[in-house]
């Protein structure tokens, strides 16, 4: 029997030297996408995944990339990195900060405020084939509104997306990772692939509303990082989950 295919959805946000949790610094950033060119790994679009979820040919392992958010350090020192490897990614936006800060109701202060990308600098990027889809609107925790809300930061960012580019925008990244049974058949509605921040691998099976991804907070080593794939690193971020499911829910 042939091993199912694995996908890592790779989860960035801020591309700066801070150290935040939510920051990767750039020069690791580079030396990352440095190694999975000279490893030989294929970094995939995200609609690909939807070949893997039903089976479809293939068993080498993929690699998708994303960034959550949309910081404009992201088009600083992320772009110019993907363009010269080629390397496909999706940059989820929260519409109405494009070209602010990301000061969205509920931020907390801690929370150190970076200028997010402008519709300039995404046509720019999505006429170079970098992807983009929709993190809603005002970046709520969509458990906590009502369906009249949910469909207004899911319709309305997807439409000013695809205003800005010209393109359909199929894909969605759920606001803190939070969403239940409700949201995500509501998401399901109006996008092919959705993903949340549970720390896995996306295979064969998976639901396409609730994609596993891998937060590079957990990955900031590159010597894990070289492990993406091998045995010991998934037995770590196994791990990790089960610490996650053990910590008090914010709500």
């Amino acid at each position: 029997m042939s091993q199912a295919r694995e996908v890592a959805i790779l989860t960035y946000h801020s591309l700066d030297d801070s150290g935040a949790t939510l920051s990767t610094p750039p020069r690791i950033f580079a030396a990352q996408m440095q190694s999975l060119h000279e490893r030989g790994i294929q970094v995939s679009p995200l609609s690909q995944v939807w070949q893997v979820l039903h089976g479809q040919a293939g068993k080498e392992p993929l690699v998708v990339l994303t960034f959550d958010d949309g910081f404009r350090n992201v088009y600083e020192y992320g772009f110019p990195v993907l363009q010269y490897y080629g390397f496909p990614a999706t940059v989820f936006l929260v519409t109405d900060y494009c070209g602010a800060l990301n000061a969205w109701p509920g931020q907390p202060a801690a929370v150190e405020r970076r200028p997010l990308l402008g519709w300039p600098e995404v046509r720019e990027m999505s006429a170079a084939g970098i992807s983009f889809g929709s993190h809603t609107r005002t970046h709520p925790d969509l458990r906590g509104v009502t369906r009249e809300k949910i469909e207004e930061e899911l319709v309305g960012s997807k439409q000013a997306i695809e205003d800005a580019i010209g393109r359909p925008v199929d894909t969605f990244a759920y606001p803190y990772g939070a969403a239940n049974h409700w949201v995500r058949q509501l998401a399901q509605a109006h996008f092919t692939l959705a993903c949340a921040t549970t720390l896995g691998y996306v295979q064969p099976g998976s639901d396409p509303s609730a994609l596993e991804r891998i937060d590079m907070y957990y990955l900031r080593g590159l010597g894990l990082f070289r492990r993406l794939f091998l045995p010991d690193l998934k037995a770590y971020l196994y791990m990790r989950r089960l610490g996650r499911r053990l910590r008090p829910s914010p709500r």
